[in-house]
């Protein structure tokens, strides 16, 4: 990440040094060339007319001459050696065909038939930054963009940093490393986006870890029975003991296609990979399939909906709203002592499902417990594989809902399950 960050720099580094060197080009070839040509336009005569001046009172008068030049001018007009005054070979050539030109800060121009050069300046400075002063200053002002830049860049390095470090550890295992929240200073959203990631990873894989340990332990029951009557088949000594035996075999495979059903249904509703289209449901049409679809499997209970009205509609995934209100209706027919009642509800942007029992409720300790994986309360009294109610938890959590227990006026349990009134994106 430091190697990246650096790339980055020297990059930005280098983009602000061309952008230097090319304003330094555009202001020497065409600002200060077209300054020269102004000048030698508008003083060129005036050095011309000293050197005739020069040429015309004889080079044995040059002193004399040149202090009557001086008057006229407002700046420094003096003879110098052509050696004195390096040049170009181009202004050697301009000078030679007698034209005036600009010498660093004087005008000059040679005299013919000798080796000297009549001097004008050096001359006044232009109001106005020089060349150097607009470079001086253009390159201090990139310089000062790049502290800047790195000044900004610091701490956005560091939580890239930060980020790259507890991604590493992620890697090598270490599931509880996040990366720190700074309080005072502002944080990127890439840190509490990588922090929500690796809390829902690490919740994941301790979830699949706990269900793998429970899921080892409910299948070794049938399985354990399926191997016992198989031995027991092979000792039958009769027709009838070896029908009881083979019987007592479906049953403990029947449970286990069941046990394994359920287990598939449970990982598929998971609260971030169900992937169900969602639709407009009617809960009274929901209510109503669920009792239908479970009443059946206890004839001496009396199930019955109320206040359940036609027009309460929620936008959720048909077939698992129907899943979750379907465990409830079974697993409160399975307890309750002569009915069981389903009813609806209002909770500010919310409804609420409301299944009730009049069997033996459960305990405050309990409530919480029940909705884990393989939890069974009565876990010989009626028959289950214990992942109804935790089914039903996942789904109303993958609907943006919830599932509680508390006691009914029933005498028993009554489970509520919450969804959103939502409506369709």
């Amino acid at each position: 990440m430091t190697r990246l960050f650096l790339r980055f720099y020297l990059g930005v580094i280098l983009i602000l040094f061309v952008a230097w060197c090319i304003q330094a080009y555009v202001f020497r070839a065409t600002t200060e060339s077209d300054n020269i040509k102004v000048i030698e336009v508008a003083l060129g005569g005036g050095t011309l007319s000293a050197r005739d001046d020069l040429l015309r009172g004889g080079r044995e008068n040059f002193d004399r001459t040149l202090r009557d030049i001086q008057t006229r001018f407002a700046y420094p007009v003096n003879i110098v050696e052509r050696s004195a005054r390096p040049m170009s070979p181009r202004m050697k050539a301009r000078i030679d065909a007698g034209e005036s030109v600009l010498h660093r800060s004087s005008m000059i121009a040679a005299i013919t038939g000798t080796n000297l050069l009549v001097e004008l300046g050096p001359l006044p400075q232009f109001a106005g930054p020089s060349r150097n002063d607009v470079l001086l200053g253009l390159g201090s002002v990139l310089l000062l963009a790049a502290g800047a830049i790195a000044f900004l860049l610091r701490p956005i390095a560091r939580q890239l940093r930060n980020v790259e470090s507890a991604a590493l550890a992620i890697a090598g295992g270490d599931l509880s490393a996040r990366i720190s929240q700074g309080k005072r200073r502002r944080e990127l959203p890439i840190v509490g986006a990588f922090n929500t990631m690796a809390d829902r990873v690490e919740s994941l894989l301790r979830s699949q870890k706990e269900l793998l340990q429970a899921v080892s332990h409910e299948l070794r029951t049938p399985l354990a029975r399926i191997k016992f009557a198989t031995e027991l088949v092979r000792s039958a000594d009769d027709d009838l003991k070896r029908e009881q035996r083979i019987d007592s075999i479906d049953d403990a495979t029947d449970k286990l296609d069941v046990l394994v059903g359920e287990l598939l249904d449970y990982t598929r509703y998971d609260a971030q990979t169900e992937n169900s289209r969602r639709e407009i449901v009617a809960l009274e049409d929901v209510i109503g399939e669920a009792i239908e679809l479970h009443s059946p499997l206890h004839p001496h209970i009396q199930f019955r909906a109320i206040n359940c009205s036609g027009s309460l509609q929620t936008y959720a995934y048909r077939a698992g709203l129907l899943r979750a209100v379907g465990n409830l209706v079974s697993n409160a027919g399975k307890y309750a002592a002569s009915q069981v009642q389903v009813s609806t509800s209002q909770d500010e942007q919310q409804w609420c499902i409301h299944v009730e029992d009049d069997g033996d409720g459960i305990s405050e300790a309990d409530r919480e417990a029940v909705f884990e994986p393989f939890k069974r309360l009565a876990a010989g009294s009626q028959p289950g594989t214990g992942l109804g109610l935790a089914l039903v938890r996942r789904i109303s959590q993958r609907l943006g809902g919830d599932v509680g227990v508390a006691d009914s006026s029933l005498g028993g349990a009554r489970f509520t399950l919450t969804i959103p009134q939502a409506t369709p994106r």
